[in-house]
């Protein structure tokens, strides 16, 4: 059926969206303790999302080739803007945040690696290499990041 196609491609995204909100809290704040635990809720995560690739491959490839692309032109953004910081402003960094960076390692557990091109694991590779190669490190903070 087509509108629980959609549905379950909107539940997706949101999971991705969670995903990438509770890594950056982890970095931030930490594991949460018993009360919240990050690690957790980042296991969970993966779990669902891989089950969701597993039984929808071509709707779960769709919704994460999107936000690859989001990733993608923000990161472009990111670079544009770092050229107009000036290079002592230590606060400020073009690299991504910690949850987009642990969303595209779990990347690797959800999707086959190996095919030789891969609908999601290509532009993700691609993106991987733009932000290693491209993005200037600027403090000890963005070594941690990258």
């Amino acid at each position: 059926d087509k509108r629980n196609k959609e549905k379950m491609q909107n539940f997706c995204d949101v999971l991705l969206r969670r995903f990438i909100g509770v890594g950056d809290a982890l970095y931030k704040a930490g594991n949460g303790g018993i009360e919240l635990e990050r690690y957790s809720q980042l296991d969970s995560l993966s779990r669902t999302l891989y089950a969701m690739a597993q039984d929808s491959p071509d709707s779960a490839g769709a919704v994460w080739l999107r936000r690859i692309g989001i990733f993608q032109n923000a990161h472009a953004k990111r670079l544009r803007d770092s050229e107009l910081i000036g290079i002592d402003d230590d606060e400020y960094t073009a690299w991504p945040s910690t949850g987009t960076m642990l969303l595209l390692r779990a990347m690797g557990h959800i999707f086959p690696v190996t095919d030789k091109r891969h609908i999601v694991i290509t532009p993700s590779l691609i993106l991987l290499g733009q932000i290693i190669g491209q993005t200037p490190i600027r403090s000890c903070s963005d070594i941690i990041r990258g």
